[in-house]
C-alpha cells in the first residue's frame, strides 16, 4: 500500500473498531438512566464521567490503529497515550454539553428545543474534532515541521467524517433501509457503521497532509525552539 492508502486503511479500521467499542460501552452505561434522569446537573455528572471513560477506550483503539501507519517515527511511541488522553478530555467536554443540551436525543436530562439541540450537536462535534488533535499537537510541535496546522487539518477531517457518517447512517439505515431504529443510537451496531464512514472520510481528508509531514518521512523533522526546521 502507498503511504496515503495505508493511512486511510488504518483509520477506517481504527474508527470502525473504536466506534463499535464506544457504542457498546455507552449503551451499557447509559441504558439504566434513559427517561429516569431529568435533572441537568445529574445528567452532566453522569455523562461527563461515562463519556470520558468510553472515549479513553476509543482513543486507545484509534491511536493503536493510527500508530500502525506512524510507527517509523520517533514520536510514535507517544502517539497512543496522547490520542487516548485527548479523546478522554474531549469526553469531559462532550459530557457537559450532552447533559445540558442533548436531553432530547439522549433521553437523559431535560428535553431541549430543536435549536438548542442542533447547537449542542454542532458544539460537541467541533469539540471532539479539536481537543484530541490538541493533545497530539503537544507531541508533534517540536518534532514535526508545520505541526501547528495539524489541529486545523484534523478538525476539517473529523467534522467532515462525523457529518457524513452520522447523516448517512441515520438517514440510510433508519429511513431508507430500516436496519436500525433511532433507539439504536448509541450502540455497537449503529456506531460501527458511523465509524467506518467517518474513518474513510477522515482518512481521505487528512491523508495528503499526513503523507507530506508524517507518514512520508521515515524520520520526523525536528523543530528548533524558534519553530523552524533546521537547515539541511
Amino acid at each position: 500500500m502507498t503511504n496515503r492508502s495505508s493511512w486511510i486503511f488504518f483509520n477506517v479500521v481504527g474508527y470502525t473498531v473504536a466506534g463499535a467499542a464506544f457504542g457498546a460501552l455507552q449503551r451499557a452505561r447509559y441504558q439504566r438512566y434513559y427517561e429516569v434522569v431529568t435533572s441537568a446537573s445529574d445528567a452532566v455528572s453522569i455523562a461527563t464521567l461515562n463519556t470520558a471513560k468510553s472515549l479513553a477506550v476509543f482513543g486507545i483503539l484509534l491511536g493503536t490503529a493510527q500508530w500502525l501507519a506512524l510507527w517509523r517515527h520517533r514520536f510514535a511511541r507517544w502517539w497512543i497515550p496522547a490520542t487516548a488522553v485527548g479523546w478522554s478530555a474531549a469526553g469531559v467536554a462532550v459530557g457537559v454539553i450532552s447533559g445540558l443540551t442533548l436531553g432530547s436525543i439522549s433521553s437523559m436530562g431535560p428535553h431541549r428545543s430543536a435549536v438548542v439541540t442542533v447547537l449542542g450537536v454542532s458544539l460537541a462535534t467541533v469539540t471532539v474534532a479539536f481537543v484530541p488533535s490538541a493533545a497530539q499537537w503537544l507531541l508533534l510541535r517540536r518534532r514535526v515541521h508545520n505541526a501547528d496546522r495539524w489541529p486545523l487539518v484534523n478538525l476539517a477531517g473529523l467534522v467532515a467524517g462525523l457529518t457524513v457518517g452520522g447523516v448517512v447512517v441515520r438517514w440510510l439505515l433508519v429511513e431508507v433501509v430500516p436496519m436500525l431504529t433511532p433507539y439504536d443510537f448509541p450502540s455497537a451496531k449503529a456506531l460501527v457503521c458511523v465509524g467506518a464512514l467517518t474513518g474513510l472520510v477522515y482518512g481521505a481528508t487528512t491523508a495528503r497532509w499526513v503523507d507530506r509531514h508524517l507518514v512520508g518521512n521515515p524520520v520526523s523533522n525536528p523543530v528548533s525552539d524558534r519553530g523552524r526546521a533546521p537547515a539541511p
